[in-house]
């Protein structure tokens, strides 16, 4: 206890001895160390919440709430997100265990129906538990896949007839719920048509349908003869492959100019929709050419040559000129007499003109028309979206000869979830940032305070080493030191002094408590 109370007074003269804004330096710190270990304290103590299951149906959350309940794990629920909430240290824990129990069921029954048999089942009830559980099952099956978030099968499963052609077929359908954003390929369908078929007796291939929400039939995509009918100007219709690579074509566009303008308009700027129509229809044509030679004749290729002559009595062979003498029943002149002379000469020539021949065949798969549509977040002057238009047409390749479209707008984007979403992050990462600088100050402080507390040590045990030598010059006592507080600073010999105040401060503790108090009310 005495030790104590000599520590507790080498304290009161060492802060005694202080300067006023020492004095305050440490009562600063003092309070700051404190106010980190009460925020930490508070921190540690708040319990952070993290996600158990969302989008769950309000079977599954039932049984998950009752389990929480039975295991006395304190939980929230987010309605707005359709999500449970327990401490982030159970959450594992309890989905483990959750997991054991089968749940959640994703709303549905499967074969567990089956766990607990009811007496006295007729065959057509044996029947209807069966579907429901292959049912159940198929649909957790199905919403395991990446881009499904929720899955309904329903099968239908005739009853044995007697006769095989009286025997109907069985048939099912899948309705599929697709997560936002996501898309289902062609490959994942056919997988999801295999499974439901493989795993009904006497179901095929064919005749099962897979349905999204938007009522679109995603099992045509993988009919490879089958035909779709598009809602182009021309009520075409195209092949499953044909429009599987319109669509290829028209993502390819898409990301192109989602990407051009991203970097003008920022990342989620902008919405881009390419609409192509490919043309598959094979054609040819076929082209001959003449092409006369030098001198507008072609080349010889043969010649033939006839002359006719006569000399002798009669009349000449022909007549006058003209229809007259051609007339049956033309009566010649017979009066004439003397010789006559006849000559004629007749040329025949046939001429090679040079032929050119050439083939076109157009190959199927050219654009036909494409439209396109484009949507930027903000505001946009005629002459800017003039200028955005020419872009994004040279971009597309725009045609309007073959009747190519494109429409630009801006509008404001509605981003009240992304900013929500993003205000979360941000509190997170402040709180997160707020810790670790409560925790860098507490550390900072306990260095500094270390620091000092160390350069006090050396700097007394220095104080112990400067003792007067016998014939020096005489350090004024403490009483003239209390009367002229000046003396201190006027001497220099602070060592000196703070030796002398330790000694009186631990036979007159009282005296110097008193003095201290009376410091801290003049500074006051």
């Amino acid at each position: 206890m005495d030790r104590f109370k000599e520590q507790l007074e080498r304290l009161k003269v060492f802060f005694g001895g202080l300067q006023r804004w020492q004095r305050y330096s440490i009562v600063g710190a003092g309070a700051l160390v404190l106010a980190s270990l009460v925020l930490l304290a508070a921190m540690s103590g708040k319990t952070s919440y993290d996600p158990l299951f969302s989008g769950l149906s309000m079977e599954d959350q039932g049984a998950v709430v009752e389990y929480l309940k039975e295991q006395k794990i304190p939980f929230k629920v987010d309605p707005s997100a359709n999500a449970i909430l327990v401490p982030r240290k159970n959450v594992y824990e309890a989905r483990i265990a959750l997991a054991q129990m089968g749940i959640p069921r994703g709303g549905v029954v499967g074969f567990e129906i089956f766990d607990q048999p009811k007496m006295g089942m007729n065959d057509f009830q044996q029947r209807v538990a069966y579907s429901r559980a292959l049912e159940g099952e198929l649909s957790r099956t199905i919403s395991k896949i990446d881009a499904v978030e929720e899955a309904k099968v329903n099968i239908v499963i005739p009853e044995q007839r007697l006769f095989l052609e009286e025997q109907k077929p069985s048939t099912a359908s899948v309705l599929v719920r697709l997560k936002p954003g996501r898309e289902i390929g062609q490959e994942q369908v056919r997988g999801i048509v295999n499974l439901v078929a493989r795993s009904v007796e006497g179901l095929n291939p064919e005749d099962v349908t897979v349905v999204d929400t938007s009522g679109k039939v995603l099992s045509d995509l993988i009919q490879d003869d089958s035909l779709i009918y598009t809602s182009g100007s021309d009520g075409r219709a195209v092949s499953s492959v044909q429009r599987e690579l319109e669509r290829q074509q028209e993502q390819e566009m898409e990301r192109k100019v989602r990407v051009m303008l991203e970097k003008v308009f920022g990342p989620g700027k902008a919405v881009v929709r390419v609409r192509v129509e490919l043309d598959f229809d094979k054609k040819s044509s076929t082209r001959r050419e003449f092409i006369p030679g030098p001198d507008g004749k072609g080349v010889v290729r043969s010649q033939q040559n006839t002359e006719e002559s006569y000399v002798g009595p009669g009349t000449p062979p022909g007549g006058a000129p003209g229809t007259t003498t051609n007339i049956p029943g033309y009566v010649v002149n017979q009066n004439q007499t003397g010789n006559v002379e006849y000559n004629k000469t007749d040329t025949v020539t046939n001429y090679d003109i040079t032929t050119q021949e050439s083939q076109t065949v157009a190959t199927p798969g050219s654009v036909k028309r494409l439209s396109a549509s484009v949507i930027v977040d903000g505001e946009l002057d005629d002459a800017k979206a003039q200028g955005l238009r020419q872009t994004v047409a040279a971009a597309i390749g725009l045609d309007e000869s073959r009747g190519d479209r494109l429409v630009i707008q801006a509008m404001k984007f509605d981003t009240t979830l992304a900013d929500q979403m993003m205000a979360q992050l941000e509190a997170e990462r402040r709180q997160r940032l707020i810790g670790a600088a409560l925790v860098g100050l507490l550390v900072l402080a306990v260095a500094a305070g270390a620091g000092f507390l160390w350069y006090k040590r050396r700097r007394l045990a220095a104080l112990a080493r400067l003792v007067p030598q016998e014939g020096g010059e005489r350090a004024p006592s403490l009483k003239e030191l209390l009367e002229n507080p000046e003396l201190m600073t006027a001497q220099g010999e602070l060592a000196i002094l703070e030796e002398q105040l330790r000694l009186y401060a631990s036979n007159n503790p009282e005296e110097v408590a008193n003095l201290i108090k009376n410091w801290l009310a003049e500074d006051i």
